[in-house]
């Protein structure tokens, strides 16, 4: 290759129309001027209707053209944008769309100054914003701060629902006038709240101010403000409507009502209207209260009758009067993190009155608690005021007046010794309804223990325990003998268990098994607490034993029955066992759990045996239509059953469900002893009971229950009934019942009918 020659410049022609040319072609053209001016003046004006004919040929086509040099970038329409040169607004029309920074602003036309950042929009408005979406016929939002107005509104989030005349707002909170409130999608059965003023902060809160409330377009219920809190799923309101005939009430409505009356709060009647028996009235009310850390949560039930119909006695043979109420209060509240109070307090006129006018509830609650408890919560630590009384007289109570407790969690000592402590003083009152003795007794109680846990390789765990506690009596009353007394208790003994487990390659795609895992781990557990009895002719039998066909608790610091306990000198076996399958969602699926136990005692208080009944338990969800639960006590001495409790659930998800159970307990537990009552037999149970539920369409279900008494050979209650929802709001039961039995005091025959709406 020979050397490079010099480098050529590329020649470059000058833009423009005076451009440097070869001069005779400049001569020329001069030469020619009037004819080319002529020609210049054609050419201009032909590229100016082909400039036109361009600008318009996209919007004939649908197309969207170039936004205007002037406008926003997220100001479009599907139509040329404007500038309106008397107010100064650009104007996008139709299908225009603004776009903020939170939100998004369709209409058929949006008037929008630069200056001021105010978007006019008008003709089927849509604001979204954050998620909520804002209908209405005008709307003025500033593109900076998203504060706006708007006319004829729609507005919410579901269940609910909002209509207005004009509203104002923000991101933060709307204000709407001339408000419509309706639960779920409007129609004539649906719940609605009129009210002049109300304030909306999508996901947070509602609350109105003046108004009315009904159903539909009928609102004849006044309310003076309310208040909903949308951050929790809890109800503004509560409604149940209970009708039907019973031969011991006639024909009867019970209905009642929480009016709101503040945010969180609402209060109402409790109607009842019974044609043999009378009206019955009084308050009810719910909170639902934030404040802070501060969140308290209950409700109120009460009623009042004079009864004249036929009365019965109470349990404790007395004459049930004519004037007869009751109450309830329910409270949870947590004050703190930390702090936290409940309480259940229940009073009535006499035992039946619960049972008389309002079954349903009395058959899981038949005997009401009454306590006050408050509980700080430190990091190993609980300390705590709780007061149990006795507000009636019908059924006996251990009365706390108070206690006071301080409980130390198992906490490291070092050396991997853990400690527990327990401490409580308490003033004890009791007061037998049947007469008898009076109780009453002061007491200190502390218990402390020590363990040390042992494993090995992770498949054998070894704690042995010892512990003390220490009981001192002081003001008794009722005792075999007057003065008070110290006790002093000592606990030794230890907990083991060994892990097993096996894996077993099956699979049943019918039962969705896929492979299975056994887990099954023996336990022992032995406690020697000698002399628990000592003293008992000094101590007031008050926190007493109980019936209990379950095996007792066996460590000397959680032991409740502190005033009568035993020396114990017992070895427990044990047996769990699991078994597992893969769950085709993550990690595993327990099938079925079976864990028995039985206790050896070295020691024997009078009447019992050297061992104990076996109890087993078992839980089986083999597959997903199927559920088995079941407690059993078997005397391995006598090879007789003692106890059965089952429940046998199978359903397919929620179109049919039918469900079992046995419950059952023998008559040969003997005698159990009740201060100031004496010994009392116990009573054997031979009960079935069935419940059948299959939905015929979206709107209904019918349903069936029962129960089975084998001793007395009758079904003891029947029902037979059909469940209807309502525009998927309101849930209305119509049942036929039948009652048969000595204690039944209902009628043999009966007809209720419910109405609850599911939530507002």
């Amino acid at each position: 290759m020979g050397p490079a020659g010099p480098s050529k410049k590329p020649k470059v022609r000058p833009r423009g129309i005076l451009a440097p040319g070869p001069r005779p072609r400049l001569r020329g053209l001069l030469a020619r001027a009037p004819v080319h001016l002529l020609s210049l003046k054609v050419m201009r004006r032909t590229a100016l209707l082909l400039a036109l004919a361009a600008a318009l040929c996209p919007a004939a086509r649908g197309q969207t053209p170039a936004a205007d040099p002037g406008a926003p970038a997220d100001l479009s329409a599907s139509g040329p944008i404007s500038t309106d040169y008397v107010t100064g607004e650009l104007v996008a029309k139709p299908d225009a769309r603004l776009a903020g920074t939170d939100f998004l602003l369709t209409a058929d036309e949006i008037r929008y100054n630069q200056r001021t950042q105010v978007a006019a929009a008008s003709g089927r408005v849509v604001l979204d914003r954050l998620g909520d979406r804002l209908l209405a016929d005008t709307v003025s939002i500033n593109r900076g701060t998203g504060k706006f107005t708007a006319r004829n509104i729609r507005i919410g989030r579901s269940p609910y629902f909002i209509a207005g005349e004009s509203a104002e707002g923000d991101k933060n909170e709307v204000t709407v006038h001339n408000a419509t409130v309706t639960y779920r999608e409007p129609g004539a059965w649906q719940p609605t709240v009129r009210a002049k003023t109300l304030i909306w902060s999508p996901g947070h809160y509602l609350k109105l101010a003046g108004g009315n409330m009904g159903l539909g377009g009928f609102q004849p219920l006044p309310i003076s403000h309310m208040g909903q809190d949308l951050g929790h799923d809890r109800p503004i309101t509560d409604v149940t409507v209970g009708a039907g005939y019973r031969k011991n009430l006639g024909l009867w409505v019970d209905t009642a009502f929480n009016l709101p009356v503040t945010l969180g709060a609402s209060v109402g009647p409790d109607l009842g209207v019974y044609t043999n028996r009378g009206v019955m009235i009084g308050p009810v009310a719910a909170y639902d209260v934030t404040s802070g850390d501060d969140t308290a949560v209950g409700y109120l039930k009460s009623g009042y009758i004079y009864d004249y119909g036929k009365r019965y006695t109470d349990i404790l043979g007395a004459a049930v009067p004519p004037n007869r109420a009751y109450a309830e209060w329910v409270h949870n509240q947590q004050v703190t993190p930390d702090l936290s109070i409940t309480g259940d307090i229940n009073w009535s006129t006499d035992s039946e009155v619960i049972r008389d006018f309002h079954s349903k509830e009395f058959i899981p609650v038949q005997e009401p608690d009454n306590y006050l408890e408050s509980v700080y919560t430190g990091p190993d630590f609980l300390a705590s005021v709780f007061a149990r009384f006795q507000p009636d007289s019908f059924y006996p109570v251990q009365q706390r007046l108070p206690e006071i407790r301080f409980d130390v969690l198992p906490t490291p000592l070092g050396g991997g010794i853990l400690v527990r402590f327990n401490s409580g003083v308490a003033h004890l009152v009791e007061d037998p309804p049947l007469g008898g003795s009076h109780l009453a007794s002061d007491r200190l109680d502390a218990f402390l223990g020590l363990s040390r846990p042992f494993t090995y390789r992770g498949i054998v765990d070894f704690t042995p325990v010892v512990g003390a506690r220490y009981t001192e009596y002081w003001d008794t009353v009722g005792a075999a003998k007057p003065g008070g007394t110290g006790r002093a208790l000592g606990e030794l003994g230890f907990d083991a268990d060994l892990k097993l487990s096996g894996i077993f390659d099956y699979e049943n795609p019918l039962w969705h098994i896929d492979g299975l895992r056994h887990l099954m781990t023996p336990t022992l557990s032995y406690r020697y607490i000698p002399d628990a009895d000592k003293s008992a002719d000094w101590i007031p039998p008050i926190d007493r034993s109980t019936f209990t066909n379950y095996l007792p608790i066996m460590e000397l610091g959680d032991m409740r029955a502190v005033d009568q306990l035993q020396a114990a000198n017992v070895l427990r076996f044990g047996l769990n066992n699991t078994l597992q399958t893969r769950d085709k969602t993550y990690g595993s699926r327990d099938l079925l759990s079976l864990n028995l136990a039985e206790d050896f005692r070295f020691q024997r208080a009078p009447g019992q045996t050297d061992f104990s009944d076996a109890h087993a338990d078992l839980t089986a969800t083999v597959t997903r239509w199927l559920s088995l639960d079941l407690e059993d006590t078997v005397s391995t001495r006598r090879a007789s059953q003692r106890a059965l409790d089952t429940d046998v659930t199978l359903h397919e998800g929620d179109v049919w469900m039918a469900r079992f159970g046995v419950g059952y307990l023998s008559d040969k537990y003997g005698t159990f002893y009740v201060p100031g009552l004496g010994y009392n037999p116990i009573v054997g149970v031979d009960t079935y009971h069935y419940e059948l539920r299959g939905r015929v369409s979206e709107l209904y279900e019918l349903f069936t229950r029962g129960d089975y008494d084998a001793r007395d050979h009758l079904i003891v209650d029947q029902y037979y009934g059909v469940d209807r929802k309502i525009s998927n709001t309101w849930d209305l039961e119509i049942a036929v019942v039948f009652s048969s039995g000595p204690n039944n005091n209902q009628g043999h025959f009966g007809v209720e009918v419910g109405l609850n709406l599911l939530r507002f």
